[in-house]
This record gives structure tokens, sequence and C-alpha cells, in this order.
């Protein structure tokens, strides 16, 4: 064990000054873990006093108390921001601005919420039935008998100079299927 009354000019400088709180290193996490462990297990009394004297010495000198050095170290300080100016051009403009938005989002909220009530309203008396039916009609179904309306689509391409919206309308798929088939029934280059 080391002896408490030989001072190195390391320990006397650390003592005098006023030690800031800063982690272990690895070995000397590996010593106060040790000291703790001898003050803990020493069946010894002297022995447990002089490592426990020993882990708070060692404590002490990286800034901590034993409780903080036993937990694992002090608790890391936050960045400090910068304090901002209050007053000025850009921050007055900034904060109205702020101010319009959340406004405006609270405006628009409460906007929605009585149309959705003023909507309920509306259907439990009946209103807009006829607007509803007509907006849910449904296309007429393909009957197994008619053409399949992919090659009647692609039949319509290549031998009429029908526009595409018609070639639609007529085979009941959509702009983007008789694009594709067009696309697809180009003569490939050749290199």
């Amino acid at each position: 064990m080391l002896d408490s009354s030989v001072m190195t000019h390391s320990d006397t400088h650390t003592m005098d000054a006023p030690a800031t709180a800063r982690p272990f290193g690895e070995s000397e996490r590996t010593r106060f873990h040790n000291l703790l462990k001898l003050a803990a297990e020493s069946p010894f009394k002297g022995e447990r006093s002089a490592a426990l004297a020993a882990a708070d010495r060692l404590a002490k000198r990286h800034g901590m108390t034993l409780e903080e050095a036993a937990s694992g170290g002090p608790e890391p300080e936050l960045p400090k921001q910068p304090p901002q100016a209050r007053r000025g051009p850009h921050q007055t403009r900034t904060r109205d601005v702020g101010r319009a938005v959340h406004i405006m989002d609270n405006w628009v909220a409460n906007d929605k919420a009585r149309r959705e009530a003023a909507m309920a309203d509306a259907l439990k008396r009946g209103l807009d039935a006829d607007e509803r039916r007509k907006n849910t009609v449904q296309p007429p179904r393909r009957s197994a008998s008619k053409r399949n309306p992919y090659s009647h689509a692609k039949v319509l391409l290549k031998e009429t100079s029908l526009p595409m919206l018609e070639i639609c309308s007529l085979t009941g798929l959509d702009i983007y299927e008789v694009v594709g088939l067009k696309l697809k029934m180009r003569a490939p280059k050749s290199a």
C-alpha cells in the first residue's frame, strides 16, 4: 500500500489548485476499481481504510467525489448555447412570421373541423344524397363475350390513327396502359 505521508510534486500541485472534473484514463480507472474492490473485500480493517482513502484521493485528483467516481465519472456538460440577441430586425421579423404561421395553422385546422361538422350534419339530414350517388357510379363491367381490352387496344394502335384518349375510352384502359402498349409495339432499333 501507498504511504499517505509521502507526497510527490504532482500530488501537492493538484491539492493546491481546484480540480475540474475530468474522467479517468484507462489505467486510473483500473486502479480505482481495484482500490474499491480491495476496500470492500479485505479482511483487514486498516487495509480497507487505506484502500478507501487512496481511492478518495484518486477521485479528488480528478475533481470528483468518491460517489461520482464510482458511478462512472462526472456528468458530461452540455455545450453552452451562445446567448442570442432578443432584439433586432431579423429576430422581430422571424418571431412575427412564426406567429402568423401558427395563427394560420390554427385557422386552417378550425376551418377543417367546422367543414367536417357541417358535412356530418348535412349527411344526417339527407342532403347531397343525389350528388353522392352520382360520384359512386361504377363503370360498367366487361362481359366475357367482349374482346380482351389489351388485344383490342393493340389492334386499334396498329390499324388506326385514333388518338390515345379515344382508344382509352373504347377499350376501358387508362392512358398509361395504352402508352405502354404503344411503346412495347415499337420495332427495336437495329445497331
